[in-house]
């Protein structure tokens, strides 16, 4: 930033200083008392950032809706605020008035979920205002495509004492798919936000790559389609059908309690590891999870004893409430151990 003189620092402070409005009551504040504001709720901010990230996890999880990657989650530095306050000539009462002050982003590995996580997000917060960005495009034009939902704490949960600090705030979460964060992050650090931002020999090949990203959530939605039509025409498993891990859900489903159930698991490592012990048919899965039952629910007694005793270690107070250990793949890589002893701990090893 160039060096300015005390009459140019004089100038900008005058463009947000205190001044009354038409009513002779609304204030606007100077940037010295929006600093000092911003040192006094920044803590506050922070915990509203932690308390509404917490909530978006639970509503992926209870939804089975899958990320591209983890949450983020930030509170806008006072760097970024009193930049974006003087290059745009923000006037404002309160820093609680800008949509921004906290922001989430939710980025989903499938186009699907866009709209069902938005639906979700309006049914258990306030949502104060929405925007989707790509409703801004044309057909024959590229850019920023994400959905934007400015959204407050309900007025109930404002009653609980955990929430009761968090009345004034609003956050601005912004959800979209990976290939959309992978086209921002990419557009974001060469400037082509726009048609109009992009030098004519680069076009078409900026064209392209968005009409790939595009491209890759139009074929994630096909796949997601010809699975759940898969798993629909399965019927019941036959004895040398070859193991995949939709056969193997299925499979486990049936004959593990449903109780020891986890959501996600990861079955696409179980198989893996089945595999690697020539465990890879129905008939063959039946016999080996039927022959160690017994072994297995002793384990898991023991193993469900040692985690209460060492404070949950490895479980948590819930799963033990219900008298569980294991998941379902927990209770076959113990039924592994059973079967195979030692060479299952040098595959773990080696692993």
């Amino acid at each position: 930033m160039p060096f300015l003189g005390k009459r140019a620092l004089d100038f900008l402070t005058d463009q947000v200083a205190l001044t009354e409005s038409v009513g002779g009551c609304d204030m606007t504040m100077s940037l010295d008392a929006l600093q000092k504001q911003y040192s006094s709720l920044e803590e506050k901010a922070r915990r509203f950032s932690e308390a509404l990230v917490s909530q978006c996890s639970q509503l992926l999880r209870d939804e089975r809706i899958p990320l591209g990657v983890p949450i983020e989650h930030r509170v806008k530095s006072w760097e970024s605020l009193s930049e974006k306050v003087e290059q745009k000539k923000l006037a404002l009462e309160k820093l609680t008035d800008l949509s921004d002050l906290v922001g989430i982003r939710l980025v989903l590995l499938f186009k699907r979920d866009v709209e069902k996580i938005r639906q979700i997000i309006s049914e258990t917060f306030s949502v104060v205002e929405q925007e989707d960005t790509g409703c801004r495009l044309k057909e024959d034009q590229f850019g920023y495509q994400s959905l934007h939902l400015v959204v407050s704490m309900p007025p109930d949960w404002l009653k609980l004492p955990t929430y009761k600090d968090f009345a004034a705030f609003k956050a601005e979460i912004q959800i979209r798919t990976l290939a959309q964060h992978i086209w921002a992050g990419a557009s974001h650090h060469l400037q082509y936000k726009q048609d109009s931002s992009v030098p004519a020999p680069v076009q078409r090949s900026i064209y392209r790559v968005s009409a790939l990203l595009e491209t890759v959530d139009l074929e994630f939605e096909r796949v997601l389609s010809e699975r759940e039509t898969y798993v629909k025409q399965i019927g019941e498993p036959r004895p040398d059908d070859d193991l995949n891990v939709d056969l193997l859900e299925r499979v486990l489903d049936e004959l593990l309690p449903p109780q020891n159930k986890e959501i996600p698991e990861n079955y696409g490592d179980l198989l893996c590891d089945l595999k690697a012990f020539e465990i890879d048919t129905v008939g063959i899965l039946h016999e080996f999870i039927t022959s160690t039952q017994d072994a297995v629910k002793k384990a898991e007694a023991a193993s469900l004893s040692r985690g209460i005793e060492n404070g949950y270690f490895g479980t948590s107070e819930e799963r033990s409430a219900k008298g569980v250990f294991f998941t379902h793949v927990g209770l076959v890589r113990s039924a592994l151990e059973v079967r195979f002893g030692d060479a299952w701990h040098d595959y773990v090893l080696s692993s």
